[in-house]
């Protein structure tokens, strides 16, 4: 004799379903303070800026009035800040063109170790995990004009001591040296890191075919390495863009605005006489510079990879 199926009253089903709406409800209550804790240190600091483009607040006050596009036009019309903008440019694209050369070189030989490997890339890490203050005051004694042990080196081979951070062309290249000192072993772990991602099954059929070393750099490693090539470069080109500490220590912007990149520029301009309307101008500026650069950088990219 067969049993008739149990079935559950309806108050169980009715309990059931509050205790999975109570669950669903749960999650929100527990991403709520993340939610605002984002919102007010975020989103709230975005807008905020966004509305001091259009506004002035000065040093002593407290009312911010509303100016329309005056700080547009005042940052359209300065020449200095014009000089800023080719000066980062510059900066940017001699640092970070250095930093993948040599990185890449640096990624080749360590790739080619026999022994010691995680050793050196131990050693060559240790420059990104200094702070950029130490880096600028040590390399600022090193480029020190009378006792610093660079044109110490230069006087002993017998040429003319150089003036690093006072010179109009060496204060700029002063800079570069600095920032390819300490950031080029990034690009070079990076790159090795994606050099040992790929395939060896790749390199052992072309050495059975007899490609050359040369060829196999060329044929192989280069056009699988792009994707993170590009990766890599676009990460320090944004941390490049962004220098301030260095210029800070090493020159002050100077000699005259030698070296007053953009980020310096809005301290001297906006933020030293406390104008933060001019300032909040002068880093939207930046921010839609480098969107725009960096769009026409990737479009060319993905064209280079469909030829």
């Amino acid at each position: 004799m067969s049993s008739a199926p149990a079935i559950a009253p309806p108050a169980a089903g009715i309990q059931r379903g509050r205790s999975r709406h109570a669950d669903r409800s749960a999650k929100y209550v527990f991403l709520l303070p993340a939610i605002i804790y984002l919102l007010i240190l975020g989103v709230f600091p975005l807008l905020f800026s966004v509305y001091m483009v259009f506004a002035s607040w000065q040093g002593g006050s407290r009312e911010i009035t509303w100016v329309g596009f005056d700080n547009i036009q005042r940052l359209m019309n300065d020449n200095r800040f014009w000089h800023s903008l080719r000066l980062t440019m510059s900066y940017v694209a001699l640092a970070a063109g250095l930093e993948l050369v040599l990185g890449f070189m640096v990624a080749l030989a360590l790739q080619g170790a026999s022994w010691g490997k995680n050793s050196l890339r131990l050693l060559f890490a240790l420059p990104m995990l200094l702070p950029p203050i130490a880096v600028s005051f040590t390399w600022r004694m090193l480029f020190d004009f009378n006792r610093g042990p660079l044109n110490h080196a230069l006087e002993n081979l017998g040429l003319e001591p150089v003036t690093w951070l006072a010179g109009q062309q060496t204060a700029i290249l002063s800079l570069v040296i600095v920032d390819v000192w300490q950031w080029t072993p990034f690009v070079a772990l990076a790159v090795l890191a994606a050099m040992e991602s790929l395939p060896p099954e790749l390199y052992e059929s072309a050495t059975v075919d007899g490609a050359s070393t040369w060829s196999l750099l060329r044929d192989i490693t280069l056009p699988l390495l792009k994707p993170y090539i590009v990766a890599v470069v676009l990460l320090r080109a944004i941390d490049a863009f962004k220098i301030f500490d260095t210029v800070f220590i090493l020159t002050g912007g100077g000699p005259g605005t030698a070296t007053e990149v953009l980020t310096f520029y809005a301290h001297v301009a906006g933020f030293r006489p406390f104008n933060m309307g001019f300032t909040a101008t002068v880093a939207w500026a930046m921010v839609i510079v480098m969107t725009v650069i960096f769009f026409f950088y990737l479009r060319i990219f993905r064209r280079i990879q469909e030829d």
